[in-house]
Order: C-alpha cells, then structure tokens, then sequence
C-alpha cells in the first residue's frame, strides 16, 4: 500500500499528471492568470498611443472591451480548478475558454484596425500600404502567442491563430476590392502576408517541436527521479524491514539462530541464550549439534535435520536439546534456507521454541487418557465379574426351585418353592436393572442392529407377560395395526427389554382391569417410526410426579415404593435405552385412571426379509425329547451346583451327556468323544470359554455347534462369543425350557448335516 501511494505521487505520476489533457488544460489556464496584467498594461499602452495619434474614442472603447473581456477569461481560468474539482467537464471548459479566446482576439484586431480606418488615406482615397503593414505587425506577437497556447489548449490556440489569420486577408480583399490599390502595394502586401504566414507556420511548428521535445526530455527526467525515488525507498524499506527484523530477533521470546550448512553458529538472539543458558560468546563460532545436544535426543530427529539441510529446504521438528546446567529441554526447530544470488544455501534461519511444558503437559493427557482407559476397563471387568457372580448361584436357586416343583410337594412345600422362585426372580430383575445402569453409565448403551421379526418380537413378549397378567387376573391385550411392517432392522433384544420393562410396570401396578399393547408405524423413505402405547387402568400417577418416574432410583411416591417394591431404575434404563435408539418415551397419566407410557423408536424397514431362526428366549415352546436321541453333548462348566442341575434338566433325555471343569478339559474331551454340541461356560479357570472354544476350533474334528454359558450379558460379551467361533448365546440363569428348545434346534441341523 505505501508503495502503491508512492507511485501515485512520485514524479513520474506528477509528470503524467503535468502533461494529461486536465494537467495541460490547468497549466493553460495557470499562464493566463499569470500574465494578465502584463496583457492590460500591453493593451493601455496601445490604446494610449492610438489615442494620441487618432484620438481617445475608439481606442478607450476598444481598450476598456478587451480589459472587460480578458478580465471575465482571467477569473474563470483561475477559478477553473475548483470547477472541475466541482464536476464541470474537461470539454466544457475548453468551450468556454476557447469562447474567450476568440472575443480577446476580436479586441487585439480592433486595436490593429483603428489605424486603418481612422486613416486620412483611407477617408482621402490614398494608399494605405503603410496602415496595412502596421495592422499585419500588430497581430503578429498575438498570433506567435496563439501558437504557444495550442500546446496547451488546442481549441483556444485554433480561434485565435483562425481570428488572427482572417483579419490580414480580409485587409488585402477589402485593399484589392476597393480599386484604390496600386499594382505595387498589392505586391508588397501580398509579400508581407506571406511572410506573415510562413512565421506562424514555422512558429507553429518550432513550438510543437519543442513541446515534444521538451516533454520527452522532462519524462525521461521524471523517470530517472522516479527511479532513483524507488531505489531510495526501497533502500529504505529495506533498513527498516532489517530494522524491524532485528528488533523481532532480538526481543522475541523465542530463540533465533544463524547456522551454516555445517551447524556453525554465526549468531543468536537474546532469547536463545536465555533459553539454552549460554552466552553469545560461548554458541557463536561454535557447532550447535556438539553444544546442544544430549545423550537423549532422537537420532531420527538428528537425521531429519541432516536430510533437510542436504535438501536445501524447510524443515521443522522436534528434539530433546541440553542446557548450560546439564537439564534436558524439549525443543521444536523450524530451519529456513536463504540463498544467494547464485541459488545456494548462504545460511539458515532457526527459530527454536521450548516446547518442554506442553510435552509434560502433552505426557499427563495422555497417561490421564491411558487412566481413564484402564480405569474404564477395571470397571467393566468389574462388572462382567459381579454379574457372573451375582447369577451364578441365582443359576442354581432359580434351577433348583424349577426342578423342585416338578417333584410330588404338599401345597405348603409347593408355596414355599414358588415364594423362593418369585423372590430370586425379582432379586435377578434388580440385579440385572443395576449392572445395566452401570453400564450405560461407564460405557454408554451399545446396539447390536439385526434383522428381526417384529410382531413376533411383540407377541413373544406379550406371551411372556401373559402369566404375570393371569395371576392377577388382568387381560392383556396386544393389537399391531396393519401398517406396522414384520421385518425391520434394529436392536430387538433392547426393544424386548423395553416393553418388559413398560408392560411389567403397567401390570405391577394395576389390580383391576388390564393392559393394552397397541403398536402403529410411520414408513417414510429409508425410516420407520414405531411406536408402542402401554395403556393400563392401574393407580395412575399424580401430574405432579410425571416429570420425576424417570429419574433414577425415583418413583411417585414412597407409599407405592413401600407397596409395590421395586428400585425405579426400569424406566430410567427404558429411556435411555429409547434415546440411544433415536427415540424417547413419554407419559400421560391421572391419579387413579391409569397410564399410558408410550415408545417412540426408529427402525430400518427391510424391503424382502430373510427368514431365521432365532434362539427363543423366556417363551419356550413345547418340545419333543425323542429328537435329541443320539445326540452327544459336553459341558464345560467349573461350577458344581451349575453342573447339577444341567444335569437334573438333562435328566429325562435319551441324549449323552459329558462334563468338564475347565478349558482344558473341554479341548481333550472334545478330541475324545466327538460331541455334536458343547455348552461352553465362559468363566473358568485356567483356560476360559473363549481360549477353550479356538482350541476346540482348531482341533481335526467335526466341528460341533458351541453355545456360551455365561452371567455376562453386555453386548460386548456376546460379540467375543461370536467372534471366538460359538454359535449361539445362552445367559445365566438357564431355563430348561430354553435349553431344551437350543438342543433341538442344533439336533436338527445336525441330522440334517449327516443326511446331506
């Protein structure tokens, strides 16, 4: 920017403005307005000479037209720069002045004239060759002047050479025409008129000569200044840029070192010296690599600096450098070539930083990264741990009570057995219910997105509540409109857990009535928005508490709490697990009028599904035991009491049945006996489940259908099992029913295996 308004103000710029058509059209007018009064004393002297010969009338008359006239010219020249700094145009101001051009020199001829009208010759009849001549020598200075005004302005220099070019020719027509003429005068006067013309001709062009001339000679000078005027700025600049560079380097808190391509230091700043703890003295003259570095910096580092400086190019990186005092510093180095003339490396610019703080604090993110990390880990083992130890004897409670009621019990034994199954199912639901938050709490809600059936999904569910509405005496009802499609894409095992959670609520708290499931769809293109209403004619919920059955560990009231038990985490859970599936759940309740909880969730639609099949869950069919005839099954379980009752389930199958402790164990069986399915307990010792079931994978057998036994029932848990090579996943506590109806399955497709 300060170049570009030097340019527009140096001398070739003011050359150029000198000799443009506004420049010369001021200039024109500057000369005018200086020359004025020399113009009137001219005039007087003229119109006083005149007077006295012929007398005071036409003189004073023509004298005081032209003063009135040429005084008019002169203060619109001088006045001419404010009016085209006001808008007036170029052309219009040469209109106006070549207007006046022409009016002065009808003045400067009427001074020329009077002599030769106010003649006794021309009254008496007599020659007027001398008057002629006079009036001819008169207008030559104005018109040699007119010609120096073209340069200027070419509109006024025309009208007046045009006025001062018609005046003697019509003296010599007005002379010829008269008849008074004698053939000599008309000679002389053509004589003089030719030379009159040749000396304004000549004048014309000497003039435009030398304007040229002169113009060329004053830009070649302007140029020439401008020239010089640059150089100097540029000089100039110069200083201060190194001026400005030099207080930078000297002052800046970072380090700025001068280093030739062999390492020799040439010179340091102030902040280099206080960063490293050596003097200009001791670093200058000096090999920086010997002098900085330490027995701790990265030979990498050091042959990136090498690379770069055999390369000629920038480069930056980071390094341990070793101070004064013997203390390691961490150093980030950006090296910049300068190059000569020639193109080669005349130095390096190195502007180092102590980055050691943000490296320390760079080293504490990452081990507190590294904490959080562990600390999530140890905390998910935790509660893989606690849930494993926590169902593993709730796996035999729960079996043992089921195993009992099938024996021959009085009605109190048979109370007994049905009040320890109820009690160890609800104590297994609170479990579940706390290490589920745990989870969503540590690791966020992770989705396991599958292929499913929804209206079997619903009804299956509905099927499993159906026993708990029964013993209460309430209908359940489930109707799925027709738009909701069968197969979509989503979470089912989360979108089961969810309507547990709503339809076992609904149920706990109505006692007389019952509860509808009604299920309705919205298919955009690409999306599918479910939603589920759980409507119940149970104790409704005060408006006031609506905003809190959510929170966690909250429910309406104590009284209820105190009634009808529970912990208020199945809703908090529902809702978390609503929103980690793009939807939420609302309420609308009154006291005493029941509820409506309803599940908004977003689904992929499946255009053609596949059919599968699925592991059933809490809905067993019935089964036929005669198709596990032939069927040999291992079980790798370390828990005796778990080990038990697959035993007593077993106990009335044709099927054969081994047992083994640990991993290890497994394997040999399996290497030995050949079984078609293993059940694979996941927490053993030694060798686990997943350890086990590679090696059993690897083994030169026919492969069997491996299903995981295990407490842990995170999706993570079930991925490793699918990943380890199982084929299927079964949580603790078992049901008979449940691994009944597994057993038949993989039977089938054994059999269907060895007929094909």
């Amino acid at each position: 920017m300060e170049q570009s308004n030097r340019t527009a103000e140096g001398p070739l710029a003011l050359h150029d403005a000198q000799f443009s058509p506004r420049g010369l059209m001021l200039r024109y007018a500057a000369n005018r307005g200086k020359l004025f009064q020399t113009r009137i004393g001219i005039s007087f002297c003229a119109a006083l000479l005149l007077a006295v010969i012929l007398g005071p009338v036409w003189p004073t008359a023509v004298f005081l037209a032209y003063v009135s006239i040429d005084g008019a010219e002169t203060w619109f020249l001088l006045d001419l720069p404010k009016r085209m700094d006001a808008g007036i145009s170029l052309a219009r101001a040469r209109v106006i002045s070549a207007i006046y051009a022409t009016l002065t020199s009808l003045c400067i001829c009427a001074f020329a004239v009077i002599p030769v009208f106010g003649a006794d010759a021309f009254q008496g009849g007599q020659s007027l060759i001398a008057e002629l001549f006079f009036a001819i020598c008169a207008i030559l200075g104005p018109a040699l002047a007119a010609s120096l005004d073209y340069r200027y302005n070419a509109l006024a220099g025309i009208m007046r050479l045009a006025v001062f070019s018609a005046l003697p020719v019509g003296l010599m027509a007005l002379t010829i025409f008269s008849g008074r003429a004698r053939t000599v005068d008309v000679e002389l006067l053509l004589a003089g008129l030719l030379g009159y013309f040749m000396a304004q001709i000549w004048f014309l062009i000497l003039a435009q000569r030398r304007h040229r001339n002169v113009r060329r000679a004053l830009r070649s000078q302007a140029l020439q200044r401008q020239a010089l005027e640059d150089a100097y700025m540029r000089l100039f600049d110069q200083k201060q840029e190194a001026r400005r560079l030099a207080m930078i380097a000297e002052h800046a808190n970072d380090g700025v070192m001068l280093i030739d391509g062999e390492g020799r230091i040439h010179w340091v700043n102030d902040g280099f010296t206080r960063m490293t703890g050596f003097s200009f003295d001791e670093l200058v003259g000096g090999n920086a690599g010997e002098i900085l570095n330490s027995s701790k910096t990265d030979p990498a580092a050091l042959r990136e600096i090498e690379e770069g400086r055999a390369a000629g190019k920038a480069f930056r990186t980071e390094l341990i450098n070793r101070r004064k005092d013997g203390k390691d510093i961490w150093i980030e180095t950006n090296q910049v070539p300068v190059f000569d003339e020639a193109g080669r490396v005349e130095i390096y610019i190195s502007v180092e930083r102590d980055v050691t703080a943000a490296k320390s604090h760079e080293k504490q993110l990452q081990e507190a990264r590294l904490a959080a990390e562990e600390g999530a880990r140890t905390k998910e083992e935790f509660l893989a741990t606690m849930s494993h130890e926590f169902r593993t004897p709730m796996n035999g409670v729960i079996g043992m009570a089921q195993m009992l009621l099938a024996t021959d019990l009085s009605e109190d034994q048979r109370l007994y057995t049905d009040t320890i199954l109820s009690s160890s199912r609800a104590l297994l639901a609170l479990i579940n219910d706390v290490l589920d938050l745990s989870r969503m709490t540590a690791a966020g809600v992770s989705l396991h997105k599958v292929e499913f059936d929804l209206h079997a999904c619903i009804r299956d569910t509905t099927l499993l509540m159906s026993r708990q509405a029964a013993d209460k005496g309430l209908m359940l009802e489930m109707v799925i409109e027709e738009d909701v499609p069968e197969w979509v894409i989503g979470d089912d095992r989360r979108l089961r857990q969810i309507l547990i959670n709503l339809v076992g609520n609904a149920l706990k708290f109505t006692s007389n009535g019952g509860v509808e499931i009604r299920v309705s769809a919205t298919t955009g293109v690409g999306t599918l928005s479910l939603s589920v209403a759980v409507r119940d004619s149970g104790i409704g919920i005060a408006e006031d508490k609506l905003d809190h059955i959510f929170e966690r560990f909250s429910q309406a009231d104590t009284a209820i709490s105190r009634r009808y038990g529970g912990t208020g985490l199945g809703l908090s859970i529902s809702r978390g697990l609503a929103r980690a599936m793009g939807g939420d759940i609302s309420v609308a309740s009154r006291l005493g009028e029941g509820s409506c909880f309803t599940l908004c969730i977003d689904l992929e639609p499946v255009c053609k599904a596949d059919q599968r099949s699925h592991i059933p869950q809490d809905h067993p069919e019935p089964v036929e035991l005669t198709g596990l005839a032939g069927l040999k099954l291992l079980v790798a379980e370390d828990n005796r009491v778990n080990r038990l009752l697959i035993s007593k389930f077993l106990a009335d199958t044709p099927l054969q049945l081994y047992f083994a402790t640990d991993g290890a164990e497994a394997e040999a069986l399996a290497h030995r006996y050949r079984p078609q399915v293993i059940l694979m307990d996941m927490s053993m010792p030694e060798v686990n489940g997943l350890e086990a079931t590679q090696a059993i994978r690897r083994l030169d057998i026919p492969q069997p259908y491996i299903a995981a036994l295990t407490a842990n029932v995170d999706d993570t848990s079930r991925q490793a099992c699918l990943d380890a090579g199982m084929d299927a996943f079964l949580s603790k506590p078992l049901s008979r029913q449940e691994l009944l109806t597994l057993l038949i399955r993989f039977s089938e497709s054994v059999r269907e295996s060895e007929s094909s």
